[in-house]
């Protein structure tokens, strides 16, 4: 994962994150493996269903889930790195619209900071 600044101005803050295809395949596979022992699907025993068949039923949902995850976790690392503290939920935005599955995630994130009040 990626963070660069792209606005510094006053309390304005812009980022622009970048989420790899690697980490995000890697979350959708953790939660097929956490939830693969519960699933009970048509000619499989409980929990023997293959796993390249969870993914091409559930990879999908899972993808959107895991970056929506992975974008909230940026944002929250971010947030404890840099001590700033926004002043009201940031606004992200997807900046790649023509994203495919195995392309990397490109959010752009912006906000106004508390500004620092001293004693």
């Amino acid at each position: 994962m990626q963070v660069t600044e792209t606005q510094n101005e006053g309390l304005k803050r812009g980022y622009k994150l970048i989420v790899t295809a690697q980490e995000l395949d890697a979350k959708v596979n953790e939660k097929l493996a956490e939830a693969a022992p519960e699933i009970e699907m048509k000619g499989f025993r409980k929990g023997r269903v293959p796993m390249a068949l969870l993914k091409k039923q559930f990879g999908p949902r899972l993808l959107g889930e895991a970056m929506q995850e992975s974008v909230d976790g940026a944002m929250s690392k971010h947030f404890e790195d840099s001590g700033d503290r926004p002043a009201m939920q940031p606004k992200v935005e997807m900046t790649n619209d023509d994203w495919k599955e195995g392309d990397d995630v490109e959010v752009a994130m912006s906000y106004e900071a508390l500004p620092d009040i001293g004693d």
